[in-house]
């Protein structure tokens, strides 16, 4: 306990024990089912969360809070009309961030110019989930330069042609049957690994050993060069 002249202090642990559960019941509840977002970055670890779930930790719900508050305060920011849209598209659910007769989708970086293809592929298949040829992806940069001269909130408009629409619904349905069959058999092995740059994906994935001996032994039964196949 720490004392002033004025007034005394101490962490109360029994209020952020209770807000740390209710926010694990509101991130356990958004996770139910599978969702659009199961598709977009390492399948393997989203059917590993499936198969054998693990309780987030602290980070991660960190991060659910932040999403939601911004969540809220760009719809505000667009204006009348515009809001969250949830729906279910060939089986799989999606939650966009905002929809104004086309999807809009918000990202959060400390990156100055990326644009992740991760990002793309959600927003686009939020289009295909709505029919939309048009979308906007909506990025915040939290750390700016300091010359003020690179855009704070840039916005990309996407779009797609009938054969561009085409290739990303077949993109979605061969990703959401991998992903599919990985959980209904109970093999995350089954589904296609990423680990993003220099292993982000992987850093702090609670399935990581398990899921480098699938890649172990994946590797040792590849056939070797030259090595003949028995008949």
């Amino acid at each position: 306990m720490r004392a002033t002249e004025n007034y005394l202090m101490s962490q109360d642990k029994t209020i952020e024990t209770r807000v740390l559960e209710r926010l694990r019941m509101e991130y356990t509840k958004q996770r139910e089912g599978i969702h659009v977002s199961d598709l977009v970055l390492c399948m393997r670890q989203a059917s590993f969360r499936k198969v054998k779930p693990v309780s987030p930790t602290v980070k991660q719900l960190g991060y659910f809070l932040d999403g939601a508050r911004r969540h809220e305060a760009l719809q505000s920011l667009y204006g009348e009309g515009v809001a969250e849209k949830k729906g279910e598209f060939d089986g799989i659910q999606y939650s966009i961030d905002m929809y104004d007769g086309f999807p809009i989708e918000f990202k959060t970086t400390k990156a100055r110019v990326a644009v992740n293809e991760h990002w793309i592929r959600q927003l686009i298949y939020y289009m295909l989930a709505t029919g939309s040829r048009t979308g906007i992806l909506q990025v915040q940069r939290i750390m700016p330069s300091k010359d003020d001269k690179e855009s704070l909130f840039p916005a990309y408009l996407v779009q797609l042609d009938e054969d561009q629409f085409q290739h990303w619904l077949l993109d979605f349905v061969q990703r959401r049957d991998s992903f599919l069959n990985a959980t209904l058999l109970k093999e995350p092995s089954l589904a296609p690994i990423y680990r993003g740059d220099g292993d982000r994906m992987c850093r702090e994935c609670p399935y990581r050993r398990e899921c480098d001996e699938i890649e172990d032994g994946n590797r040792r039964h590849e056939k070797l060069p030259g090595e003949k196949t028995e008949h």
